[in-house]
């Protein structure tokens, strides 16, 4: 007699998310959390792992009482290329600038699609990039480089 073994997508899902939740909280232990009047520099990362692991919690919960969807197979090319363009990301962001780590970022991820379409990823990737740097460069005033050094 063979027993397969049954994992649903929301239990899978459940799992991650619990798991990304306490890996954040375990990486970012040493920040200060402050208190709501005077946040410190963990205190909103602090916040979002926990939210991270509740809705684990609850979306697992979901898997393991309700029949869903059975967890398809993994699909390395996504898998990497999203990664990697994470990975563009911070390597290209202090040296290339904001728009240039943006756009590459873009580009690398959506590679790990099947409908890739050079036009619509071309002008997501610049629509992205002028907003990032409307936002962090000229609204909040961050010190991010917009051209490369």
């Amino acid at each position: 007699m063979r027993v397969r073994l049954y994992m649903s997508q929301d239990f899978a899902a459940g799992v991650m998310f619990t798991l990304w939740g306490a890996a954040g909280l375990w990486f970012g232990r040493q920040y200060q959390v402050g208190t709501s009047l005077e946040m410190g520099p963990g205190y909103l990362p602090r916040l979002l792992c926990y939210l991270l692991i509740v809705f684990g919690i609850g979306i697992g919960a979901k898997g393991i009482l309700g029949a869903g969807a059975p967890l398809a197979r993994w699909h390395l090319r996504p898998l990497v290329l999203v990664n990697a363009g994470l990975a563009a990301f911070a390597l290209l962001i202090e040296n290339a600038g904001l728009p240039a780590a943006v756009v590459g970022t873009v580009i690398i991820g959506a590679l790990g699609g099947q409908e890739f379409r050079w036009r619509e990823i071309t002008v997501l990737a610049l629509g992205l990039a002028a907003g990032a740097a409307g936002i962090f460069v000229y609204g909040l005033g961050l010190p991010m480089p917009l051209v490369p050094r």
